[in-house]
């Protein structure tokens, strides 16, 4: 259950100026990268205690007002930037002293808690050769749907980062990548730090449900749930139970 201090703060945090601009700042910016990047640098330069005032308001608006659920995925991706670590230690720290657990996970650091992942199958390319992971990363520029579909199922985590930049890769490319078992866990990673497809609902919804997903990127998304889906969630055995308990919050928040 949310304490008290995480919804007051929330509150405050709604009535007060540093979110709600923040917020509408995001909102004039169209393109997801540039949101993001703009973000990872506002938190870049803050205080811990900012930090977690803008997640706390974040979180308490997100149900009800679009813009601050824009902002919370920002505020997810840009936590999950190397840039931001300093700032988000001290930041996770401070939201756990002070028993605000939905920051706290937000921010926090967590093990992977994934299925063991064995060996993975490099997809054959009709080379008539094993490819090299230069040329596989060559393959995932290209816009042949035909090969696309090969290199969507390839294992490794930087084929698939360069892969989600293609202009030719789909909504429902992501979303099957995203649901793919067995899978590196890095290459879901990368998944989720690409605002193109992280601010596609189906595409964090297969994210989430993947036993495969860094704990710490699930936890982030969670938040980001429709009411429905934690409700869900929330029931769901195979589920990790940090997320199931974490589900299970916003649920409760949203009958609020």
């Amino acid at each position: 259950m949310d304490s008290a201090p995480e919804r007051d703060l929330g509150r405050s945090a709604l009535g007060a100026d540093p979110t709600s601009a923040l917020a509408r700042r995001c909102a004039a910016l169209i393109d997801p990268k540039v949101r993001v990047a703009y973000v990872t640098d506002h938190l870049r330069r803050s205080t811990p205690q900012q930090v977690v005032e803008l997640l706390a308001g974040a979180l308490a608006g997100a149900p009800r007002i679009p813009a601050y659920a824009d902002l919370l995925l920002a505020l997810a991706l840009a936590s999950s930037d190397p840039a931001t670590d300093p700032v988000r230690r001290e930041s996770a720290m401070l939201a756990s002293a002070a028993g605000l657990t939905a920051v706290a996970e937000i921010l926090g650091q967590h093990a992977p808690a994934t299925p063991e992942l064995g060996e993975l199958r490099v997809p054959d390319f009709g080379a008539g050769r094993p490819l090299t992971l230069g040329e596989r990363k060559s393959l995932a520029r290209r816009r042949d749907r035909g090969l696309l579909a090969r290199v969507v199922r390839d294992p490794h985590p930087d084929v698939i980062a360069v892969l989600l930049d293609n202009p030719a890769l789909t909504e429902l490319d992501v979303v099957r990548l995203a649901a793919r078992r067995p899978i590196d866990p890095d290459a879901l990673r990368h998944v989720f730090r690409s605002p193109r497809w992280a601010v596609r609902y189906e595409v964090r919804r297969a994210l989430l449900q993947n036993p495969y997903c860094p704990l710490d990127v699930a936890l982030k998304l969670v938040p980001l749930l429709k009411r429905s889906d934690a409700a869900a969630f929330a029931r769901a055995p195979s589920l990790r139970t940090p997320i199931r308990e974490a589900c299970a919050r916003v649920a409760r928040q949203a009958l609020q």
